[in-house]
């Protein structure tokens, strides 16, 4: 190893996981043993037999894995490591490695590093040859104070300056040049008068010019990404991890107030900073092959969840995130349907409904979802859709997402209906509010598009908003439904518990309280007009609206941070106890500050309910 690129390579292994737990001076004796081994495209991996066992890092490009049969392991990418038991007791490799384009990776001798690392047995575990101790390792994921305090920071704290600036009048070898140029650069913005009006990445590059043999002298913006994703410098690190999530992106350029570009933020420049990578699972799960694979991302999931949960993340920040991630298994099952039953027949539209659509999404939700159809589907194509919805709601199952119990799924077939039988349903239930129609109208009030056509989607939306707006009848329906529940205090303001069953002295947190502060937000916003989805945004646009005044406002949000935090810490107490996620909590596991605060809680809750009441009757 050339002793000039030792720096470089501590400095990488410091911010890769498990490695950045290590101290400094280990990880240079580390460096040391290191060798680097370049694949070009196509060429396989000759991985050594025993006992030279080795470990190995892909610092750039990426590679596949398939068993003997031809059948596919896995694809890594930029920062994966492999190698942990590449052979079998027969000494044949259990699959081979193949580099996809070209790659480098750094090679590790087994040995060598379990004994640099023999002090340290949690990094080691990690590391383990045995499967299963790399499994029980995985499922004990936690983010230590940094990774925590990273949420928090402003984006300007984290975000790469090394990007290349490129003009719309210039070549696609000129930008190709810049982007050559510019130290650590994987992509160019496109500027035309101070804004932002492209981008390309080094991808991009591949894919529509190299592969398509485009002409290198043609002007950028033939093969740029118009108006790209972006981030304002002064959001939260979060943000930028929210967007990039949702829209599965990699290079997300960042603003100034002025709208200029002044950084990018990429999955590799956040896991140099503080090793984040448990966020984007949703890497994993687009890159997934099988069902089987979806499902085994399940343990990920949930350290996601603990991880966030334990960091006492706003309840908005951990929905959304869990949100995405749910979006995430959705759209992959849904491909694998289509793989499987052959192109879409007709237009369609997936939609998430309830807390999937709100985006308050726990480890305990289950499904709410629905297909809209093309108004000219037949009853072939009704038979297509059939079999989609049924595959897709039992991959979404064993991924850890149950089957709802009303039966409020795609894979029912009253809710695989054409737009024009949807139509028709909004225009009932809003005509009729009677109970069983209010049911399904209350699930259905909270609709988000998924996957698929969003015209059918943006069509039921608008007239979904036209029949509920200004309907006086129907507000005083969901008026009377929202008081049917009401927060258990008693006579004395004492706690009304479960007396039966097998939640006897406990209390339903989401029954008792969130059900009902989601239920207020929907109703100040319908009666208006609004669009807002989740509770808390349709808490604001209320309050924006006058509808609510700034003390009511801040007693409401301050209300239902406290009730879902005190649900997300009993979730997570269940997981460490290794019980079933419910929201049944024990209050006399409470503390009396916490007890008193629930008191208060519900006490708010019951007064803007009486408000509610005496606004819109009921």
């Amino acid at each position: 190893m050339e002793s000039t690129l030792l720096p470089n390579i501590t400095s990488f292994l410091k911010g890769l996981a498990p490695f950045q737990q290590l101290p400094f001076e280990v990880l240079e004796t580390i460096s040391t043993q290191i060798e680097i081994v370049f694949l070009g495209k196509g060429e396989p991996l000759n991985t050594p037999s025993k006992p030279h066992q080795h470990l190995y890092i892909v610092r750039t490009g990426a590679v596949e894995q398939r068993f003997p049969d031809g059948s596919l392991r896995s694809r890594l990418g930029e920062n994966d490591l492999f190698g942990f038991s590449l052979n079998n007791d027969a000494d044949i490799p259990a699959y081979q490695t193949t580099a996809l384009q070209n790659t480098l990776l750094y090679q590790l001798d087994y040995s060598d590093l379990l004994q640099a690392i023999s002090d340290f047995p949690a990094v080691a575990e990690q590391l383990a040859l045995n499967a299963n101790s790399r499994l029980q390792s995985s499922l004990n994921v936690k983010w230590n104070q940094t990774d925590k305090g990273l949420f928090f920071e402003p984006i300007k704290d984290v975000a790469s300056r090394n990007i290349a600036v490129a003009t719309p009048e210039m070549t696609i070898q000129q930008v190709a040049y810049l982007m050559r140029h510019e130290k650590n650069c994987t992509c160019a913005v496109i500027v035309e008068d101070h804004r932002l009006v492209g981008m390309v990445t080094d991808k991009d590059m591949t894919k529509r010019v190299v592969a398509l043999a485009v002409d290198v002298h043609q002007p950028i913006t033939t093969i740029m990404t118009q108006t790209p994703f972006t981030v304002m410098q002064d959001e939260l690190v979060l943000t930028a991890v929210s967007i990039m999530m949702k829209h599965n992106i990699q290079n997300l350029p960042v603003l100034d107030d002025d709208h200029q570009v002044v950084g990018l933020i990429t999955p590799q420049q956040m896991v140099l900073q503080h090793s984040v990578q448990a966020v984007f699972l949703i890497e994993k799960i687009s890159r997934a092959e099988s069902v089987d694979e979806l499902a085994s991302l399940k343990a990920e999931r949930q350290a996601v969840f603990e991880a966030m949960a334990e960091a006492n993340l706003p309840a908005k920040l951990i929905g959304r995130v869990l949100s995405m991630i749910y979006d995430a298994f959705t759209r992959r099952l849904i491909e694998f349907s289509e793989l499987a039953l052959g192109p879409a027949p007709c237009a369609y539209a997936w939609i998430a409904a309830g807390s999937h659509a709100r985006e308050e999404i726990h480890l305990g939700s289950d499904q709410d979802n629905a297909l809209v159809l093309d108004s000219h589907a037949t009853e072939s194509d009704r038979v297509y859709f059939s079999h989609l919805a049924m595959t897709v709601c039992k991959g979404l199952d064993q991924c850890g997402y149950t089957i709802c119990s009303g039966r409020f799924m795609a894979a029912t077939p009253k809710w695989c209906q054409t737009l024009h039988v949807w139509q028709e349903y909004y225009r009932k239930w809003a005509s009729n509010p009677e109970y069983d129609m209010l049911l399904n109208l209350t699930v259905f009030l909270d609709i988000r598009f998924l996957h698929g056509d969003e015209t059918l989607f943006e069509q039921l939306e608008q007239w979904r908003i036209q029949q509920v707006t200004g309907n006086t009848v129907l507000m005083s329906a969901l008026v009377r439904n929202t008081l049917r529940i009401r927060p258990p205090l008693g006579i004395f303001h004492n706690l009304v518990l479960e007396k039966d069953g097998n939640n006897e002295n406990s209390l339903n947190i989401k029954k008792a309280a969130i059900s009902c502060l989601v239920d207020l937000a929907r109703i100040y916003v319908l009666h208006e007009g609004g669009k807002s989805l989740n509770t808390e945004e349709r808490f604001q646009e209320a309050y924006q609206c006058d509808v609510i005044n700034e003390s009511s406002y801040q007693d409401l949000l301050g209300t239902y941070h406290f009730v879902n935090q005190l649900r997300y810490r009993h979730h997570l107490e269940c997981l460490q106890h290794s019980e079933e996620v419910s929201n049944y909590l024990q209050p006399d596991h409470f503390s009396s500050f916490d007890r008193q605060h629930l008191k208060d809680a519900f006490r708010i809750i019951s007064g803007f309910q009486d408000a509610l009441k005496m606004r819109f009757g009921g």
